[in-house]
């Protein structure tokens, strides 16, 4: 894999903490069982008290996002459907749209799961996972503020 133009394990290391925490997709399947994966862009940064990840989601508000801890992974989801009806006196045109990702995060073993907030604002969401001593994953949901 390249970044930047350079090859991965060639010029560029990635810092474990990176790589462990960078994230697993899984499987999201619609009615029809065909696989329904958009991947946001996203930022993840070690700072020194917490881990925290920043998600580029344009036209998608709070309500459309689910945040979740399970099985010791952080799992960001979403789901929006609009439509859209135009009538003319001859004819009638209706488009759909749909727009979901999902994502799943594997939480490094100093990450606690009972700290972590979340925070939305203009199509980006912010989420702050606090470091612990010793790995505390369970299962939750989180609420975007």
């Amino acid at each position: 894999m390249k970044v930047f133009g350079k090859e991965i394990g060639k010029d560029i290391k990635i810092p474990p903490v990176i790589d462990n925490f960078f994230g697993k997709l899984l499987p999201n399947k619609n009615s029809d069982n065909e696989e329904l994966v958009t991947i946001p862009s996203t930022n993840i940064s070690n700072e020194e008290k917490a881990f925290e990840l920043s998600f580029a989601l344009p036209g998608l508000d709070k309500n459309d996002v689910n945040i979740q801890i399970q099985d010791d992974y952080l799992i960001v989801s979403a789901y929006k459907n609009e439509s859209h009806e135009e009538k003319h006196k001859n004819w009638v045109r209706t488009e759909f749209v749909s727009n979901s990702f999902y994502r799943a995060f594997a939480l490094p073993s100093n990450a606690d799961s009972e700290k972590i907030e979340a925070k939305m604002k203009n199509g980006r969401l912010d989420i702050r996972v606090a470091k612990a001593k010793q790995g505390t994953a369970k299962s939750k949901s989180i609420r975007i503020n």
